[in-house]
């Protein structure tokens, strides 16, 4: 007999709902219970997915103890990814799917990798865009040598894009497409000037990164802006009230790759495609010609996707192989993101690994304050 997995998802925002899709598509999974501190975002994903209002619940640590899931999404702000995977862990789930970033800092990130790793639990990070039909198409096409040998990536985030929220993905599948190569160094800068904040975690407004893998092959990328008329107060989510790093990059194409090889180039547009423009498309020998993409679960393919993403998890959980989306490798992708703050705090190149446990971004920030007399706010 086919085995049930029972899965339980905390926090019940916006992109739970792809996570409980992804659940409720899978024949071998039973979505049993959900937490989140607000009721009123709890009674809509408990009734979209048929959760019993018994098995809803406002303290998550409440709902693991006597639920006791095989499988938890965390869905939560970013800074509260470390305690609750540490949580989840200590009640013994087979497989954690934690939201990106895996943590605010390395030395949340380890202790969340420790104690899945002395429960048996297998934790991965929802960097799933490696399994969207257009990076997959542009990795494909990597490795069948559409390219020839690859010499270096480039990425650019639209204008009001950062390094937490969007740059781990665009970091992700770089490092994915350079197959996963060890970085050995980060040289960065950022600009912090306006206080912003992200998924509840202080973020920049702005960065330009560059790094290496080793050899002869680098990276190269930029997200974020600053306001185009820096005396008005940049209270508008437009993008065009904004100076873009990259000014091609705008709405849904912001993880706009280049990955240049010796024999040519491919060029990715992103989450979404230009009009009139090939969404992956190869130059070669002066021509540019479409890539065709992997199919796809109809347009809503960023939710269909977790489908895949959680298919494989729990393939992985009964062979034991490792998960694309491994721990392990969010990690090292928060590692260049710790390694470029740090290079800005540090003014210099950086080399990996990063010895530094703690956020470089909040550390820098809390200086500035405790330097100008003011007292960070309690959060």
């Amino acid at each position: 007999m086919t085995r049930i997995y029972r899965a339980a998802v905390i926090a019940c925002g916006r992109m739970s709902y792809a996570h409980g899709r992804a659940y409720e598509a899978l024949p071998n999974v039973e979505l049993a219970a959900c937490a989140d501190i607000s009721p009123e975002a709890l009674a809509r994903f408990g009734e979209t997915f048929g959760i019993p209002e018994k098995r809803r619940y406002l303290d998550y640590r409440e709902m693991l103890a006597a639920e006791r899931p095989d499988l938890v999404s965390i869905v939560s702000l970013h800074h509260q990814h470390a305690e609750m995977t540490i949580e989840a862990a200590r009640h013994g789930p087979q497989g954690i799917l934690c939201e990106k970033p895996i943590a605010v800092s390395l030395g949340e990130a380890d202790a969340m990798i420790a104690a899945c790793q002395e429960s048996g639990t297998m934790l991965v990070v929802g960097h799933q865009r490696r399994y969207n039909a257009q990076y997959l198409a542009a990795y494909h096409a990597i490795q069948e040598g559409a390219i020839g040998e690859l010499l270096s990536l480039e990425s650019h985030g639209h204008p009001r894009s950062s390094l937490l929220v969007d740059g781990t993905h665009t970091i992700d599948l770089l490092r994915w497409y350079a197959g996963e190569l060890p970085v050995r160094w980060v040289m960065a800068q950022i600009d912090t000037g306006e206080g912003r904040e992200g998924w509840g975690t202080r973020i920049e407004n702005a960065c330009v990164l560059m790094f290496g893998f080793g050899g002869d092959l680098r990276a190269l990328h930029t997200c974020g802006g600053a306001p185009a008329n820096p005396s008005c107060d940049d209270g508008s989510t437009d993008a065009s009230d904004r100076i873009a790093l990259w000014p091609p990059v705008v709405g849904g194409n912001y993880h706009h790759i280049i990955l240049r090889g010796s024999e040519g180039e491919i060029q990715i547009d992103g989450d979404r495609p230009r009009e009139g423009i090939p969404w992956v498309r190869l130059v070669r020998n002066g021509e540019m010609r479409e890539i065709p993409l992997e199919p796809y679960a109809g347009p809503e393919y960023r939710e269909a996707v977790h489908v895949p993403l959680v298919r494989d998890l729990i393939a992985n959980i009964e062979t034991g192989a490792p998960h694309t989306l491994s721990a392990a490798s969010a990690r090292a992708t928060l590692e260049v993101l710790m390694a470029a703050y740090e290079s800005s705090r540090a003014r210099a190149l950086v080399r990996l690994p990063l010895e530094v446990a703690e956020n470089p971004l909040f550390a820098m920030l809390d200086a500035r304050r405790s330097d100008s007399g003011l007292q960070e706010p309690a959060r």
